[in-house]
Order: C-alpha cells, then sequence, then structure tokens
C-alpha cells in the first residue's frame, strides 16, 4: 500500500509485493549469465580471426551479458527497498518507481541485443566459428533471452490494471461486465431486477465495499491474516450465548412479566402422539413466548429469545432431529447437483439410471428429434414430461429431490425449478412421518441466485400484511432481495392455491370431471402439477412448516410472515440463514415460530452491510498495527501459522505504529463516515431471524474428536451476540455453510442427546433417516394415493433395511473429515 504508480497509472502491486518476483529474476539472470559466459568463452576460442562479422556477434554476446548483469544488480537494489517498513509505511520505500523505471530501459536495452543478435546470426550464421556447436549454443542464448523477456512481459500483463483510471464502482461494473459476457449472459431480461444489467448489482456491493482505502490484494491477503490471528484468539475465549441443556435461568434471563411458569404447547398429530414443534420436544420445555436477556451483554438485546428454562436431553434431541430432518429437506431442494455433492454414489447411481441416461442423452440431441423419439419433452419448469402418453419420466433433479427428501412421487405435490433474479425454485410435499405440508425454498446455487443475494439494502415491508401494524419505519426493514424472491413464490402459491386445497379444504378448480377421469387425464398427459380432489382430502390438522438453507431459509422466513394470517400454526427452520436479514423487531417476532442453526463460523449466517463495514475497518486498523513488512508477514503465516502468536506481529490494542500510518488510517476513517453518512442503507442494522441455535466447534487442541457429536456442542445465541461479534477469518468460514455438514452436525447431536436420555438410541420423534431413499415409505404413499381421507390413521414409516440411508453417508463423511483433523483445527 498504496499501489504502485507508473507511467501515469496504478498497478495491482504496491512496492513491497516486489521481494518475491525480485528473488525470482534474480535467480534466472544470475543463472542465465553464467549460460552466456560459458558460451562466451566457447565462441571466443572458436572465431575466426579473419572474420569481421564474427567479432562483432561477440560484442553482441557481451553487450547482452551486461544488460542481464545490470538488470540483476537493479533487482538486488529493488529487492532491498521492497523489504523496507511495514505495510503502511509506503514512504521507506520512495525509490522503488525510481529502481523500476531504470529496470524498465535496462529491459528495453536487452530487448534491442536480442534482435540485433538475431539479425547478426542469420548473416553470419556457421561460417566463422571452428569449434563445433558454438554456434548451436548462440542460437540458445537467443532463445533463451527471448524466453526470458516474454516472461518479463507477462508478470507486467498480470499486474496490469486495465481500468485504474476509472472510480471504483465504475472499474468493477466494467470487469463484472466482462464476466457477463464470458458466461453469456444477457444485458437484460424480463426478469432482472436493476435496469443497467444483470451483474452490475454485484459489481456496485463490491465497488462499495472495497474502497476508501488504496489496497492491493496482497494487503487485504496480509489483512486478513492478521484478522485470522486475532479472532483465533476470540474463539479460545469465552464462547457467546449459552448451552441449550443450561436454559436462561443459568444465564441470568429475566422471565416473561408474568412471572409463572409456562406451559409447554404441543399439537395433537391424530394419533394421541406430539409433534414437536419448533422449540418444544417435551413436556418440561417452557414456553416460547419471548424473553428479555438481562445480563450485562444484552440489557438492550432487542434480538434476545430464549428460552425459560433448561431443556432436557430428549427435549433436545427431538428438538435437534427435527432440525436434521428439515435440512435434509432443504438440502433436497437444490435437486441432483447438490445431492451428488453430498453423497456422491447416490448422485451417480441416479445419473447412470435408464432414466437418468435418457435425459443426459436427450440433452444433447434438439427438442424435434427428443419429441418424435419419445413423444414428449421435460419442462424444464416442473421437471415433468409435456404431452405424449408414455409413462412419466421425470428429470434428475425431481428424482434426486425426491430420494433426498425421502418421499415418493404421490408425497411431491409441487415443484418449481424457475430461477431468476427474485425467483428463487421451490418444492411442495407432504411430510407424512410428521403430519406436516412442506415448503421447502431452494437457496444460492446459481448467478441469478447471487445478484439476489447482493440486493442486501434494506426495504420496508408492509406491516398490515404481515400482521404487525405496530410497527414503523427502519423497524420493518428486510433484505431487498429475499423480499422480491418472497413476493414471487406467493403470488405463485396464490396462482395454484396448493396449500389452501390441501390444509384448508379448498375445492380443486377444474375437478369436476365424471366417471371418465377427463381432469386426471389431462394432468397426466399434460405434465400438469394440478391436485386432483382426492389428493388434497385427508391432512386436516396437519402442520405447515417452511424450510431453506441460506438464501432459501430467509425467503422461508419472510414467506411465513405472509402466511400466518392464513396458517397460523406455521413453523420455520432456517439452516443457515443470510445475517442480513431482517430489523432486530422482525427477527425477535419471528422467535415464536423460526429456529434458524448457524454452523460454526458460518460466513454468510454473519453476512449483512454493517458487518462488512466493520470487517474493512478491522481489516485497516491491523494493518495499522501491524509491525513487520508484509513479506515477512506472508512468509510466517505460509510456513508456521500454528506457532505465530498475535504479538508476533502485531503491536499491542491501541498502538498506531508511525505516524504515516496513523495519517492513513485517519483519512480512511473519515471516508468511511462519510461513506456511511451519504449511503445509510448500507449500514442499516439487519439482523437474522428467529431463535438462533448455534452449532459451535468446541476446541479441542490436538485431540482428535472421535465423532462429530465430540466435536460440537449446541449454544443459544441471541443475534446482536452473533452480529457484534461480526464475520470470523477462519479457514472454515466458508465451508461450514455447506447444508451436507449441517446436516451431518444435527444428526449426530440429536444422537448423541437421545443416548444419554434413554441410552437406547433415538427417541420416537427420531424419523428423520427413515427410508432416506423413499422405500420405506412406498407403503403409506400408496395408502395416500388410494384413499386420501385415511392419511390420518397413517403411521409412521418404518425404516427399509435395504434403503441406502443418505443421512448416514452424510455422518460417515463428515466423520472421516474429523480423520483428517487438520493442525489448525487442533491448534483452535
Amino acid at each position: 500500500m498504496p499501489a504502485l504508480s507508473l507511467f501515469g497509472r496504478t498497478w495491482l502491486v504496491a512496492a513491497d509485493d516486489l521481494p518475491v518476483p525480485m528473488m525470482c529474476l534474480m535467480v534466472v539472470h544470475t543463472v542465465w549469465c553464467v549460460v552466456i559466459l560459458f558460451v562466451y568463452e566457447r565462441a571466443h576460442q572458436g572465431l575466426e580471426s579473419r572474420c569481421a562479422a564474427g567479432k562483432t556477434a561477440m560484442t553482441w554476446l557481451f553487450g547482452t551479458f551486461t544488460c542481464f548483469f545490470i538488470s540483476m544488480c537493479l533487482e538486488g537494489v529493488i529487492l532491498r527497498q521492497s523489504l523496507r517498513g511495514t505495510i503502511l509505511q509506503p514512504a521507506q520505500r520512495k525509490h522503488i518507481n525510481t529502481l523500476l523505471y531504470c529496470h524498465f530501459a535496462i529491459t528495453i536495452a536487452d530487448v534491442c541485443f536480442t534482435a540485433l543478435g538475431t539479425l547478426l546470426d542469420y548473416h553470419v550464421g556457421n561460417s566463422c566459428y571452428v569449434r563445433n556447436h558454438v554456434h548451436t549454443a548462440i542460437v540458445v542464448v537467443i532463445v533463451g533471452n527471448y524466453f526470458i523477456i516474454a516472461c518479463n512481459f507477462l508478470g507486467v500483463a498480470l499486474i496490469f490494471s486495465v481500468f485504474a483510471h476509472l472510480p471504483s464502482e465504475e472499474r468493477w461494473n466494467r470487469m463484472f461486465g466482462i464476466l457477463g459476457c464470458c458466461l453469456c449472459m444477457p444485458r437484460s431480461t424480463n426478469r432482472e431486477y436493476d435496469n443497467q444489467g444483470t451483474l452490475s448489482q454485484i459489481a456496485t456491493c463490491f465497488g462499495e465495499v472495497f474502497q476508501g482505502a488504496d489496497l492491493v490484494p496482497s494487503d487485504i491477503a496480509a489483512g486478513l491474516a492478521l484478522l485470522a490471528l486475532q479472532h483465533r484468539g476470540q474463539l479460545e475465549g469465552e464462547p457467546i450465548g449459552w448451552p441449550v441443556t443450561e436454559g436462561s435461568g443459568k444465564r441470568g434471563l429475566r422471565q416473561a412479566a408474568s412471572g409463572g411458569k409456562h406451559k409447554a404447547r404441543t399439537k395433537s398429530n391424530g394419533n394421541g402422539g406430539s409433534i414437536t414443534e419448533p422449540l418444544l420436544g417435551g413436556d418440561d420445555v417452557a414456553s416460547i413466548e419471548p424473553t428479555l436477556d438481562s445480563n450485562e451483554n444484552s440489557d438492550d438485546d432487542d434480538t434476545a429469545v430464549t428460552l425459560g428454562e433448561p431443556m432436557s436431553p430428549e427435549a433436545l434431541s427431538d428438538m435437534l432431529a427435527e432440525a436434521a430432518h428439515y435440512a435434509r429437506w432443504a438440502l433436497a431442494a437444490y435437486g441432483w447437483m447438490l445431492y451428488t455433492w453430498a453423497n456422491p454414489t447416490g448422485g451417480l447411481a441416479l445419473a447412470c439410471s435408464a432414466r437418468g441416461l435418457r435425459e443426459c442423452c436427450c440433452c444433447c440431441c434438439p427438442a424435434e428429434a427428443k419429441g418424435q423419439q419419445e413423444g414428449m419433452r421435460i419442462d424444464p419448469e416442473s421437471g415433468l414430461p409435456e404431452g405424449g402418453t408414455h409413462a412419466p419420466v421425470e428429470s434428475l433433479d425431481r428424482e434426486a429431490l425426491k430420494t433426498c427428501a425421502g418421499i415418493k412421487g404421490e408425497d411431491l405435490f409441487y415443484v418449481s425449478f424457475t430461477n431468476g433474479v427474485g425467483e428463487q425454485p421451490y418444492f411442495i410435499a407432504r411430510d407424512v412421518s410428521r403430519k406436516a405440508i412442506v415448503v421447502s425454498v431452494r437457496g444460492t446455487m446459481s448467478v441469478q441466485d447471487c445478484i439476489t443475494d447482493s440486493m442486501y439494502k434494506p426495504v420496508l415491508l408492509d406491516g398490515h400484511t404481515i400482521g404487525m401494524p405496530h410497527l414503523r419505519g427502519k423497524q420493518l426493514h428486510c433484505h431487498a432481495g429475499v423480499v422480491t424472491a418472497t413476493n414471487f413464490i406467493l403470488s405463485d402459491l396464490e396462482r395454484h392455491r396448493i396449500l389452501h386445497q390441501v390444509l384448508l379444504g379448498e375445492a380443486v378448480a377444474g375437478d369436476t370431471a365424471g366417471p371418465s377421469g377427463t381432469f386426471a387425464e389431462e394432468r397426466k398427459t399434460a405434465g400438469d402439477q394440478r391436485l386432483t380432489n382426492a389428493q388434497a382430502k385427508g391432512h386436516q390438522g396437519w402442520s405447515l412448516v417452511i424450510c431453506g438453507h441460506s438464501l432459501g431459509a430467509g425467503v422461508a422466513t419472510v414467506l411465513s410472515l405472509h402466511l400466518r394470517a392464513s396458517f397460523p400454526d406455521v413453523r420455520v427452520w432456517g439452516i443457515e440463514p443470510p445475517g442480513g436479514l431482517m430489523s432486530a423487531e422482525l427477527a425477535k417476532a419471528c422467535g415464536e415460530w423460526t429456529v434458524s442453526s448457524i454452523h460454526n463460523n458460518d460466513l454468510i449466517a454473519r453476512l449483512s452491510g454493517p458487518c462488512l463495514l466493520k470487517l474493512r475497518q478491522d481489516l485497516v486498523d491491523a494493518l495499522t498495527r501491524c509491525k513487520v513488512s508484509k513479506f515477512s508477514l506472508l512468509a510466517r503465516v505460509t510456513l508456521g501459522a500454528k506457532d505465530l502468536e498475535e504479538s508476533d506481529v502485531l503491536l499491542p490494542p491501541g498502538g498506531q505504529g508511525a505516524d504515516e500510518a496513523s495519517a492513513l488510517r485517519t483519512a480512511f476513517l473519515e471516508f468511511h463516515n462519510r461513506q456511511v453518512t451519504e449511503r445509510p442503507l448500507m449500514a442499516a442494522q439487519l439482523y437474522p431471524p428467529g431463535r438462533l441455535l448455534h452449532l459451535r466447534r468446541l476446541p479441542l487442541g490436538r485431540k482428535k474428536p472421535s465423532s462429530l457429536a465430540e466435536a460440537y456442542e449446541a449454544r443459544w445465541v441471541t443475534a446482536k451476540q452473533l452480529m457484534q461479534r461480526g464475520l470470523l477469518v477462519t479457514p472454515d468460514f466458508f465451508t461450514d455453510h455447506f447444508p451436507d455438514k449441517v446436516v451431518a452436525v444435527l444428526s449426530e447431536l440429536a444422537m448423541k442427546y437421545s443416548s444419554a436420555s434413554s441410552g437406547n438410541g433415538m427417541t420416537k420423534h427420531y424419523s428423520f433417516s427413515d427410508g432416506a431413499l423413499g422405500d420405506g415409505t412406498s407403503e403409506i404413499a400408496s395408502q395416500a394415493q388410494a384413499g386420501g381421507s385415511n392419511v390420518d390413521n397413517l403411521s409412521a414409516p418404518s425404516a427399509s433395511p435395504r434403503s441406502a440411508n443418505l443421512m448416514e453417508d452424510l455422518v460417515k463423511e463428515q466423520r472421516g473429515d474429523t480423520n483428517r483433523w487438520d493442525d489448525t483445527n487442533r491448534d483452535r
């Protein structure tokens, strides 16, 4: 820092980025000087005394040696200069520019000498040399010169900033415009949200965040390395939140205003049993009415929603089991690709099946040829065949969806694979084992989803529409992209009315056919997803569950706000929801029916505008406090990260380093304050929804955990606690977001607490792994199809010994990861 300024423009490197390239050039030029001296000695002894052209060639060879030798000396001086000072002390390296201009002049001279050598060799050839192979050696020198020069110019091209003359936001727009062309994305579609192009929204986000400080990519890498050291200390300290088995009583949390002991709420499932509600796994669990944390860290925490009393191991096991169950349904919404990622054997088996091969082969053929061969075409919106009279041939995504969720075709009511900016795929199916109708929304998987994610600046919800007219202004703030996707799903639900038909008994429009069954035949031949009255019946008293992962979790929560008026018993399971989703008031209100899981150091669950701004400010602060050079820092992090301490590279807190670094930091803070003032929505405080279940990885040192359950603990945290800590830079902060990992951790924790409570394995609610591939539900599904009104009398499916268990595959895979427990995780 700052970026190099040469020839009237800035580059992608700073002066302290030059040690490694200069060392490489020094080695290459040293070796090449030795080679040239050896060739010079051979050529001088083998030169005919009467050959004038040969003497000119020897002069050229000596001149080439001189150029490389001077370059080598300059590189040594540049290396020494680039190692001076810390990252934010550019004045210590003020002579770098002059030295680079000299080096460039020598490189141009070398180019001229190499061109001259080529011309001389063309005229002289082998006529002036009496010794063998002398001419060959000179040709090798010429070719080697060209190669070294080409490498020099390639390095210059890699650090050349094409759009350096443009403002930050325009620069990112140009770069993402080029990316859009490479991805063959149109500049405008009828589904886009903004008016400038599909990727401009992402470009705007990058432009807003990566400005204010003249940082190059290596500065950001060094700053993140410093933050990783600081965050490692935070993770080794006192964790946020409290263990779920302790409850609020042991953490000083106030009870509700009434002070009475609330009774647990359960819902009848029609069989005399109970269905576990979003936080209630047994009769000894307190009410889910919101209570405030009264400890010193959360007196003013208006996102604190917690249990009033401890949860028993059995109740906790049931809750974790249900969370793992619907986490698998959230995973199912991603279709075949992510199912294959989580379970490669099962995914490849689906692709290699007859249906999978037929779909893959047909994808390589024109639609007309496919229609001629099979008389049908797969509808990309639903994954069902269109037209024809053959047996249904569903898409791989539909097959993977049913396999992952453990359901049969009869249980799947509706699927939408429509995907655009603000348009999320989702499906509706019945969960027979838990007497629930499930709406599962897909998370981020495409470029369009990333654009939806980038629409992070909040918009206002309608307080009357969501049943909260007492909220005003910023209390109704919600992520703009999530609101757009929610509106799309709401309009689709309203158009098809499936939830109303299944849960509220609304008659199916058009199902008035007589004995001939014309309506059913039309549905079959057209690939229609409309329900019949027989399918819609028999679900009275069932509950509505909405689940999703990542972006899908955010959409599921906002969707529940709109559906509560019609379905007051709606429940939401949010798996790794986006951190910057909704206001504190909305997040707290959702705690009555929403539980969100946060896996360890998940980046997305902590991602919001304020957290990004905090990360940027912390990064500049860390660079200001750094007391070693960038090269020394990156070398220590690369070669001895586990032994590196914060005090080795950072000044104590409050130490601002040199005056030059403090001045740069002050200038950045002025820009930061000005930017937040001009664009207040960037810093709008948004939080993840509902009650937050933090799956914290325990710092086990060098002890290898025998299972995932041993490596994790479940804790309740408040949204403000989570967001105030901000983004944590760790080696696994991105992979912690993967849904298959969350499913495996929840599964193992549920088994852990189930064993603690009963000693006999699973409790009665722990049924998420039954019939993972659908084999165990075939009898129930056929009964439900034959007589819809008798569904209430069906019992939960029993696991089939022949069915491959996806959940077990995920757990085994994650157990395998624990066997490769790296030193970084051991030392945390």
